[in-house]
C-alpha cells in the first residue's frame, strides 16, 4: 500500500461524497482535537498520558477531551488489565456509537458489487440473487394463524436490526410502513431493486401484498411500503 494515499479522520478528502461532509457538527468533531481523539483510540485503548504524549497535548486537554466524549457516549473506560500491583490503570476506548460515525464506504461497495452481479449474472441471474437475498432476510415464514399485530411487530423489529425504522399508518384495511431517512440512502437511487427486496422481505414476515412507495430523491431518500390487510 502506497502510504502517501491513506487517510485519516483529519483529512478533508476522506469525508467527501460522504454524510459526514453533509453533518456540519460531525465535520467539525472528526476535523479537530476530539475527531484525532477518536482516531488514536480507533487503533487501540490508551491512558491519557498515552494520549497527551501521541496528541501532543496537556493532560488536562485530553482530560476535559475524554469527558465531553464521554458524556456524548462516544468513549468508555475501565480498568486496564495487567497494569501489575497497585492502583490500576484507567484506558479509554471507543465504544459502538463512535464507530457508527466515523467514514465508511459501504454503501459505495455494496453499489460495486451490486453492479458487478449484474453485469456477470445478467437480468435472470441477478434476480435470482436477490430473491436469495429476500429468503435470507425474511427467515422463516410465521405461521398464517399468528395474529397479524405479532407479526407486524416482528416485521417492525426486523427492519429495526438493519437500520430501517418505521412507523405504522392505518387506514381502514390499508396499512403504511412509513421511515424516517433510509439505510441504504446513497445506494437506492441507482439500485431502486433493493425497495423491491424489503417489500418482498415484508411480505413474506407479514403474510400480505406489500408494495414499495420509497422515495429516492437525491436529498433524503425515505422507506416507504404498503400493504392491504384483508387477509389478516
Amino acid at each position: 500500500m502506497n502510504c502517501a494515499s491513506v487517510h485519516t479522520l483529519d483529512d478533508p478528502e476522506m469525508t467527501q461524497g460522504h454524510p459526514v461532509a453533509k453533518n456540519p457538527w460531525l465535520a467539525r468533531l472528526l476535523a479537530g482535537t476530539r475527531g484525532r481523539v477518536l482516531e488514536r483510540l480507533r487503533r487501540a485503548p490508551a491512558t491519557i498520558a498515552e494520549l497527551a504524549d501521541a496528541l501532543n497535548l496537556s493532560a488536562n486537554a485530553v482530560r476535559s477531551h475524554l469527558g465531553a466524549l464521554e458524556r456524548d457516549g462516544l468513549i468508555a473506560v475501565a480498568a486496564r488489565r495487567g497494569a501489575g500491583v497497585g492502583k490500576p490503570a484507567h484506558e479509554y476506548r471507543i465504544t459502538a456509537d463512535a464507530g457508527s460515525i466515523t467514514p465508511k464506504a459501504y454503501d459505495t461497495l455494496l453499489g460495486v458489487v451490486l453492479d458487478s452481479a449484474r453485469e456477470q449474472g445478467g437480468g435472470k441471474g441477478y434476480a435470482q440473487l436477490l430473491r436469495g437475498v429476500v429468503n435470507r432476510l425474511a427467515g422463516r415464514e410465521r405461521r398464517s394463524d399468528a395474529a397479524f399485530d405479532l407479526r407486524l411487530a416482528d416485521t417492525r423489529a426486523l427492519l429495526a436490526s438493519v437500520g430501517a425504522e418505521v412507523s405504522v399508518e392505518r387506514t381502514g384495511r390499508r396499512l403504511r410502513l412509513r421511515g424516517t431517512d433510509c439505510p441504504l440512502a446513497s445506494v437506492v437511487p441507482s439500485h431502486p431493486e433493493l425497495c423491491k427486496v424489503l417489500a418482498a422481505v415484508i411480505a413474506r414476515r407479514l403474510g400480505v401484498p406489500v408494495s414499495e412507495c420509497c422515495d429516492r430523491s437525491a436529498t433524503l431518500p425515505r422507506c416507504c411500503f404498503e400493504a392491504t390487510v384483508d387477509a389478516a
